[in-house]
Formats: structure tokens, C-alpha cells, sequence
């Protein structure tokens, strides 16, 4: 006989919370296949009672609501970091059209004549290393980052953690970078799991701000033994099922969206 996975456990938690109060739990046959198990498995409903038991903690947690200056205070987050547009200048006088007509026609032939130059000069450095010329900045993108999407990304690079083998490039490079980008949005979101008060949603920020970083920023890299490391400290801390449980309390209770800058954090 096949247990209920913990995914169909949170699910049958809500449905029944959601049939209680009168309201469409929605994937009746689901439920009704998941109420039978649960009936005739008691591991299953030790499970099912327990999560019942930290979801009611959970639940019992204040939730704060954004005041009227909300929006006043993440344009005043964002507004500095915002490239300045400079300003329009004014329309030109009809009197200097003529002078700008004679500059414009000196400028094409100075041009003209440097482009020849230009060629004769390239030809000749042709056969000389070029010298390296710094990259230019990288410019900072603003980004809305979901707190559902972000958890379910967040997900995802868990289990592929979970399952990681070995130091192949191609599995561990794309987790690196994953976790660098996931970083940023996940202090965002702890700043402000902080200021509302949700404790549960803290704890597991927390522990996923250290994981991210150590698998993003790895001393040498990520290699078997931190891999390893890693999976331990994940599976102790059971951080992938505090992730699916915030993730499903999410999807419940609604979208929170933040705003990130590539590259640090708003």
C-alpha cells in the first residue's frame, strides 16, 4: 500500500479546513481517495495529525497588514537606485540653423578623414595584441519577485541538491548560480517576515539564507564533501518540507510581491 506523499498531506489539510467553513474544497475525488487512506492507514494519520498540529501554530501567528504608506515606502526604497533621465533641452533658434549647418558639414569631413585614417591605422596594428579593454558595468534591473514563485524555485534547487552526486560541472554550476539568484530576494523577504512578525516564515528564511549562501559562494566550489555536507544539514533542519508547507500556506492565503535589484538587494 502507498503512503501519502507529504505534498498530498498539506493538501488534504487545507481541503478539509476549506470544507469546514462551508467553502469549495475543490479535487473531491482526491480528497475522498486521500480521507479513505487516512482511515485505513494509521502511519498516514500520525503524519496527518502532526501536520495538523504545526500548521495550528502556524496558523495561530499574527499576520501584519501593510498600512496606507506602503507604497510611499518601497517608492522611496527603489526611487534612488532608479536611473536619472536628463533633462530636455530647450529648441534651438531659427538664427542658428546656418551655424550649425557649417559645423555639421566640418564634422563630416573631419569624419570622412578619420575613417581613412582609421583604416590605414588598423591595417597596421592589425599584427599587435590588441589591449583588453575593461567590460562595462553591469547595469542594475529592477525585478518584482513573487513570494510563491520564489518558493518554488527555491524548491526546486532543493530537491536537485537533495539528489546531487559527484562534482559534475553541469549539475553544480547551474545550482551555483541559481542560489546566487535567489539570494537577493530571499533577505527581502526575510526583512520583511521580520517586520510582520511571522515567525515560521523567519525561521525558514533563515535557514535558507545560509544554505543559499554556501552553496552559492562555496569556499573552492561545490565539490562531493560539501555537497554532502549540505544534504545533512538540509535533511536535519527538514528545510525542504518547511519549504513546501510555506509554499502551500502561501498559495492559500495569497501572492506577496517584492521588488529586487539584480545585483543587491532594495
Amino acid at each position: 500500500m502507498r503512503h501519502l506523499r507529504e505534498e498530498e498531506l498539506i493538501e488534504h489539510y487545507y481541503a478539509t479546513r476549506a470544507a469546514g467553513r462551508g467553502e469549495d474544497a475543490g479535487r473531491e475525488k482526491e480528497f475522498r481517495a486521500a480521507e479513505g487512506h487516512l482511515q485505513a492507514c494509521g502511519a498516514c494519520a500520525e503524519a496527518r495529525a502532526a501536520l495538523a498540529a504545526e500548521m495550528g501554530e502556524m496558523d495561530g501567528l499574527p499576520c501584519a497588514e501593510a498600512d496606507a504608506a506602503y507604497g510611499t515606502s518601497v517608492w522611496n526604497r527603489v526611487a534612488s537606485r532608479l536611473p536619472r533621465m536628463a533633462a530636455e533641452e530647450p529648441p534651438r533658434r531659427r538664427a542658428a540653423w546656418g551655424m550649425m549647418l557649417g559645423w555639421a558639414a566640418a564634422s563630416a569631413v573631419l569624419v570622412i578623414g578619420a575613417f581613412e585614417v582609421g583604416r590605414v591605422w588598423e591595417h597596421r596594428q592589425h599584427a599587435q595584441t590588441a589591449v583588453a579593454r575593461p567590460a562595462p558595468p553591469v547595469e542594475r534591473q529592477i525585478v518584482v519577485v513573487v513570494l510563491g514563485d520564489h518558493l518554488d524555485r527555491t524548491e526546486r534547487l532543493l530537491v536537485e541538491l537533495k539528489h546531487a552526486q559527484g562534482e559534475d560541472p553541469d549539475v553544480v554550476k547551474p545550482m551555483r548560480d541559481e542560489a546566487r539568484s535567489l539570494l537577493a530576494a530571499n533577505r527581502v523577504f526575510r526583512e520583511d517576515a521580520d517586520k510582520s512578525g511571522d515567525k515560521a516564515l523567519i525561521q525558514a528564511l533563515d535557514h535558507l539564507n545560509q544554505l543559499l549562501n554556501d552553496v552559492a559562494n562555496a569556499p573552492g566550489g561545490l565539490n562531493a564533501a560539501s555537497i554532502a555536507r549540505l544534504q545533512r544539514e538540509m535533511e536535519a533542519e527538514g528545510l525542504l518540507f518547511k519549504v513546501r508547507v510555506l509554499r502551500s500556506r502561501n498559495a492559500h492565503q495569497g501572492l506577496t510581491a517584492r521588488i529586487v535589484v539584480k545585483g543587491g538587494t532594495v
